[in-house]
């Protein structure tokens, strides 16, 4: 039987009086490829945000590999997080950022170099950030997510804006890393439904439906 890797249980997110998520349950198992789904404002970067332990839920509980995650600090470690907001420094080369970070975990470089040029990114090691494309920065930014080894990858609109070329590395970087936990969040659904297993369609903060591709 397959380990719980995500297990969201009547979970509400409010901002004031709107509720950005109403009572939203769902269990994804460890391993599974998840597409969630949704019109603008459905709930989905919200969701993430949560299971990230970003923000935190006004109700209800939210447990990662069967721990509390808003109890257990340590669960931070097995997540990796990709939003729309880049979390890289635009002044520093794409090198200075990763060292930076893999410093955090206690990462040495060679540890993460095979990442970098499965993602084609080898060649802007030592090109500062500001100067990169959308698509090199979004490249970046996920060698930066994954440069601690995560169990649970976690993707917001990882494919807004990038062409396919990069779509298709970043297809094949994760369909080669099956048995990680992968939850991505888009509107994309030509390249989710390459990747992802299942898809969960959230509506007005609200689950709609689940469904297989």
């Amino acid at each position: 039987m397959a380990e719980t890797a995500v297990d969201v249980i009547d979970v509400t997110k409010r901002y004031g009086y709107m509720a950005a998520l109403k009572s939203i349950s769902l269990c994804i198992d460890s391993g599974d490829f998840i597409a969630l789904l949704g019109h603008n404002g459905a709930g989905k970067t919200t969701l993430l945000k949560l299971i990230a332990t970003h923000i935190t839920p006004s109700a209800g509980t939210v447990r990662i590999f069967g721990v509390d995650a808003f109890r257990d600090n340590g669960i931070r470690r097995k997540i990796g997080l990709v939003t729309h907001v880049s979390f890289l420094y635009n002044e520093l080369t794409v090198r200075e950022n990763l060292l930076f970070y893999a410093n955090q975990f206690g990462i040495r470089e060679e540890e993460f170099l095979n990442t970098l040029e499965f993602l084609g990114m080898d060649r802007w090691y030592n090109v500062r950030t500001m100067e990169l494309s959308h698509g090199l920065r979004k490249r970046a930014d996920i060698v930066r997510a994954l440069i601690h080894d995560p169990d649970l990858i976690l993707l917001d609109e990882p494919f807004s804006g990038l062409d396919s070329e990069t779509c298709e590395v970043l297809v094949n970087y994760f369909d080669a890393h099956r048995g990680k936990t992968l939850i991505i969040a888009s509107h994309s659904l030509e390249w989710v439904k390459k990747l992802c297993d299942r898809g969960i369609e959230l509506h007005r903060g609200e689950l709609s439906r689940e469904f297989v591709f």
